[in-house]
């Protein structure tokens, strides 16, 4: 049976997304209903959007910022072995590093075809009117896959922007 991650890395391949201001959502964390632990907060899932589509939770981000990512994951992981000195090597398993280091039960790409205003999108991450999402909940996903504020912030702090939440619009 295919994981949760791989499922929607194969949903995403042809997303189009959208940051217009009258479908964002502020982020908001709100105590979970299903867990006996007081300090597990979760994400407020955000009104379903105008056209019915998804939201997708996450950060705009650029390859090079993944590969620091996952270069510093590497290292927290396995501080005695040595990162091979191969692009290839850490583009295909800087997400796994991630995922396990922050130990992330949702941590997968999607690149999306902004539509509507991007200006919430910092303009480097956006190339030829695409941007490179780093998506680590959506909202038809269960609590229990929700990354924590720890998880969150400590990903903020190392890109230097807030996450978001993004619209899935698909293709027609």
């Amino acid at each position: 049976m295919p994981s949760t991650a791989s499922q929607l890395e194969r949903s995403l391949r042809r997303l189009q997304i959208s940051d217009s201001q009258e479908m964002s959502t502020a982020v908001e964390w709100v105590p979970s209903k299903y867990s006996s632990d007081v300090s597990q907060y979760v994400l407020v899932r955000p009104p379903r959007a105008p056209c019915g589509n998804r939201r997708l939770f996450g950060f705009p981000i650029i390859k090079k910022e993944l590969w620091h990512l996952g270069t510093i994951s590497f290292h927290h992981i396995l501080p005695d072995e040595t990162l091979p000195d191969n692009h290839s090597f850490l583009a295909m398993n800087s997400l796994a590093f991630l995922e396990s280091c922050l130990q992330l039960r949702v941590c997968t790409m999607a690149y999306g075809k902004v539509v509507g205003d991007s200006k919430d999108i910092p303009s480097e991450c956006v190339s030829s009117g695409e941007v490179l999402v780093l998506v680590l909940w959506r909202d038809t996903e269960p609590e229990a896959t929700c990354p924590t504020p720890s998880q969150v912030h400590s990903l903020e702090g190392k890109l230097g922007r807030p996450p978001g939440w993004w619209v899935e619009v698909p293709p027609f």
